[in-house]
């Protein structure tokens, strides 16, 4: 097991060697507070630019993206119906909600794309969102999430919703929510624009397989390929 924790402790640590292309998962765009934090802070500026000790660097972040499912529904849809949509209801949570239209105008002026990625049809959608065969739209996001994940980008995030969704559709997760972030990681995440690193949640994908294998053998009844791991509060 150890040697399991070790490989990833060692795999997050290359996730956050910059360039780190980026996920935003759509609860930091739909909620107005979210919104507003996420276009002050200095996240897109950290793409062109980046300085450690007043010395130029390499940008710490590659690419942005946004699941492709919710950029069509931005682009596809009228105001109304995008905030009538399940999808954004799911990620707005209880949070007041942001308008459309300055989601799309600050995802247009940053360059920020849609994600589009394979389908996981191994995962029991019908576990995680109510009436699955209604809400294509939100389950295609998810889906993107988790290839963005599994591809090796990180996923920042202002609520767990996601991540939840995944873990009831059957992936296998670890919480490590209350562990204190390294000073390193800390560093980075102010660094590339948050204030605040505890309140986000930054979720990754591992293969550590003697960890998967633990896991396998004392707590699940599935024999994953990857495992889900959650850190921040």
């Amino acid at each position: 097991m150890s040697a399991g924790n070790d490989q990833l402790r060692n795999e997050l640590e290359r996730k956050f060697e910059p360039p780190i292309d980026v996920l935003l998962d759509p609860s930091l765009l739909v909620a107005s507070r979210s919104l507003d934090r996420l276009t002050d802070s200095n996240v897109f500026s950290s793409q062109t630019q980046a300085t450690l000790g007043g010395t130029p660097t390499q940008p710490r972040l590659g690419e942005l993206y946004v699941p492709a499912a919710f950029y069509r529904l931005l682009t596809d849809e009228t105001e109304s119906t995008v905030q009538k949509s399940n999808l954004w209801d799911f990620y707005r949570g209880q949070a007041e909600p942001a308008f459309p239209e300055d989601v799309g105008e600050l995802l247009d002026q940053n360059g920020v794309e849609g994600f589009s990625g394979k389908v996981h049809a191994d995962l029991q959608w019908g576990n995680a969102i109510n009436d699955p065969d209604r809400r294509e739209r939100l389950l295609m996001a998810l889906q993107e999430e988790l290839s963005f994940l599994t591809n090796g980008g990180v996923l920042l995030s202002r609520s767990p919703a996601a991540l939840t969704a995944l873990r009831d559709a059957g992936l296998p997760t670890v919480d490590v929510g209350k562990a204190e972030l390294t000073p390193e990681l800390r560093e980075t995440l102010t660094g590339i624009g948050y204030r605040t690193p505890a309140d986000v949640c930054s979720f990754a994908v591992s293969s550590a397989q003697s960890t998967v294998d633990a896991l396998t053998g004392s707590i699940l009844r599935t024999t994953p390929d990857t495992i889900l791991y959650h850190l921040g509060d």
